[in-house]
Parts: structure tokens; C-alpha cells; sequence
């Protein structure tokens, strides 16, 4: 009973619930709404760490806290996680820890307020040498009545 109960709480954990919906409606660089906000949205204490997850492979943290400076209330930000050997781009990606979700987990940052995050970069290049690493601002979405 116990083994069928483990194996529906797992099939539920992987069920299409979790699949990762596009969100709309997201400013990037060449907006100018993106270049005139991001000039009050900022990445505070920005953290990189390495560190060996539990199954003894290399991994890499990423910490900030994103201050809302402005006016205007943030439901969506995505930053890029680059990695460089010495100055040469090695790898990059994006990220989105601050987005709307079913429960009150990651909620808006109201105006002149911060929310911290933590990401985990498991999958790390193997051609990555462990020399930089760089955080940065890619995204931000207003909220509004109609976003989900």
C-alpha cells in the first residue's frame, strides 16, 4: 500500500501541472520602458557560490536580492546566468525567479520593496573552467489585472 501510494505522489509531481507556462507581456532590453525602469530595479548583494550538490557533481548558486526602487509593482523578473573562462562566454542562460504562481510562494514586489532569491545551476558545462560567473537583469513584467 505504501509502495502505490509513493508511486501516485510521484506520477502527480510529474504530471503536466508542472510544466512551465510562457509568460506574456515580459519588457527586455531594447523596450524603452526596459531601459527607463531598470534604472530603479536592481540587483542587490549579488552571491556566487560553487558547491557539490548531494550527489558529489559541481554546482553553482546565484543569490541576489532585487530592489524595487520605482513606482510601479513587479510580478515577473528574469535575470541571465552567464559563465565565462577568464573574459571568453563559455555559457548563458535565463532565468525567472520571481513569477506569478498558484500560492502566494513568489509574490509581486511592490514599490520600494525587495524580494531575495536563490537559484541552482546543476548542468554546468563541462568546458567550464570555474573562473567567472556573471548575474544579470534580463527581464521584468509590470503587474496588472490581466497577466497570469
Amino acid at each position: 500500500m505504501v509502495t502505490v501510494v509513493a508511486i501516485g505522489l510521484i506520477a502527480l509531481s510529474m504530471s503536466g501541472d508542472n510544466e512551465t507556462v510562457e509568460l506574456v507581456g515580459v519588457i527586455r532590453a531594447g523596450d524603452p520602458m526596459f531601459d527607463w525602469y531598470r534604472g530603479y530595479l536592481k540587483l542587490e548583494n549579488p552571491k556566487i557560490q560553487m558547491g557539490k550538490s548531494f550527489t558529489g557533481s559541481r554546482m553553482v548558486m546565484f543569490s541576489a536580492t532585487i530592489r524595487n526602487g520605482g513606482e510601479k509593482m513587479v510580478d515577473v523578473v528574469e535575470v541571465q546566468l552567464s559563465l565565462f573562462n577568464s573574459d571568453q562566454l563559455v555559457w548563458k542562460t535565463v532565468r525567472t525567479p520571481i513569477r506569478p504562481e498558484k500560492s502566494n510562494y513568489t509574490p509581486e514586489i511592490e514599490p520600494l520593496e525587495g524580494r531575495g532569491f536563490t537559484l541552482y545551476m546543476e548542468e554546468i558545462p563541462e568546458k567550464w573552467h570555474a573562473t567567472n560567473a556573471e548575474i544579470d537583469l534580463y527581464g521584468f513584467r509590470f503587474k496588472s489585472s490581466e497577466a497570469k
